[in-house]
């Protein structure tokens, strides 16, 4: 309906009043303001349509990305937004404790920096159908590290050329004892040639749990041709090289669960992998290389397709990676170690928006402290402003 308006007489002279008279069949004006905001708001949902698959599908990466790299192979995720649900039949509450603690920590690369895509997590309750491996005391959830365990004596268990050298503290003359003797029933050479006990004694009372850890830091590192396991602040980590025949044994001991502490930070490094994952990145970055804008640590646009292979490349390879950019010698020393550190902080940021876990990502500047060739020549200046990629091996 519409409303129209008619002039009318009153008290013997024409005066006009305008008023509204309603014509059938007409509409009146209020809908028609609305159909324009109607047509926006359906704009705003077909925009918003991509936008939302788009951070359902990072999260689902991320969070995939995160439970492989810290083995849980039996957790399996589905993505609904950013809620997550963590499906499979988890050993332990213990290990279902872990695949939450590692999906809420995933991470994504976003526009404005790294983000935790993941607002709400949810993960089987059993009950739990132990598998023969996973049979072991009962310890604290990952995500916590007890006062007492956080206190508790440090050591560092290191390998190399034959010699396992055992560093730290031990809480009490007992616990190192047992440490000591383990570490001698280890000796087989050509891998351990020998011992040697660099261990103090601080004279505490040790936690329930603690000579377990420390029985685990030397049945791991004694697998490792080269490498070290460390206890420190409550955390157990290990970065172990050894062939590829040991590597799954070993990653299964490492990644356990804790009887005392949690575990840290994990590289079981396969030397065909590391040599494999080397040679791939070394080709890549020979045969093309990644430009950057001129004295600018600006990736050009024409470097992203040897970065998307660059990032595969990266995704298969074991461990930490290192980053590392070299310049020229031309111009101030200062100046050339703080470009090419920017430039391989640039790489990184790169690798993250494809999806590789930044954890495993570390980036240094090196200047033109490492050439590779003579800075007389414009070839050979060339050749020296470069990014190379390396595995960080068990010896650093």
């Amino acid at each position: 309906m519409n409303y129209e308006t008619v002039d009318q007489d009153e008290a013997g002279h024409v005066a006009r009043k305008r008023s509204l008279v309603r014509t059938p069949g007409h509409l009146p004006f209020l809908p028609y303001g609305l159909v324009p905001a109607a047509g926006l708001a359906l704009l705003f949902l077909i925009a918003l349509w991509p936008f939302a698959f788009g951070v359902q599908s990072a999260t689902k990466r991320a969070v995939s990305d995160a439970l492989a790299a810290n083995g849980l192979d039996w957790a399996q995720p589905s993505v609904s937004g950013q809620w997550i649900t963590i499906h499979g039949e988890p050993p332990s509450e213990i290990e279902a404790n872990k695949a939450a603690h590692f999906a809420r920590e995933a991470a994504s690369a976003t526009p404005f920096g790294l983000a935790h895509p993941a607002t709400r997590v949810r993960v089987p309750q059993g009950p739990f159908k132990m598998r023969p491996e996973a049979e072991e005391p009962p310890v604290q959830p990952i995500e916590d590290v007890t006062e007492a365990a956080e206190a508790s004596p440090g050591w560092r268990f290191e390998i190399a050329h034959g010699n396992l050298r055992l560093e730290g503290e031990m809480p009490d003359q007992a616990t190192k004892d047992t440490v000591v003797r383990h570490a001698f029933n280890k000796v087989s050479p050509p891998r351990i040639d020998g011992v040697e006990d660099a261990l103090d004694v601080v004279g505490v009372e040790p936690q329930e749990g603690y000579v377990a850890v420390a029985l685990r830091g030397v049945n791991t590192v004694t697998r490792c041709d080269a490498g070290w396991a460390v206890f420190e602040k409550g955390r157990f980590s290990l970065r172990c090289e050894l062939p590829e025949s040991e590597a799954a044994d070993v990653r299964k001991q490492a990644f356990a669960s804790m009887p005392f502490g949690t575990v840290g930070s994990i590289d079981v490094l396969p030397h065909e992998a590391v040599i494999s994952c080397e040679a791939r990145l070394t080709d890549l970055l020979v045969d093309a290389r990644i430009e950057f804008d001129s004295s600018s640590s600006v990736i050009d646009a024409s470097s992203n397709k040897l970065l998307d292979q660059v990032a595969d490349a990266v995704k298969a390879c074991p461990g930490t990676l290192r980053i590392e950019g070299h310049t020229d010698s031309t111009g101030v020393e200062a100046e050339n170690e703080t470009l090419s550190r920017n430039r391989a902080l640039a790489v990184r940021n790169a690798l993250i928006a494809r999806n590789v876990n930044p954890k495993r990502l570390i980036a240094e500047g090196y200047g033109a402290t490492h050439p590779v060739a003579v800075n007389t020549t414009p070839e050979g200046r060339a050749r020296n402003r470069r990014i190379e990629i390396r595995v960080v091996r068990a010896s650093e």
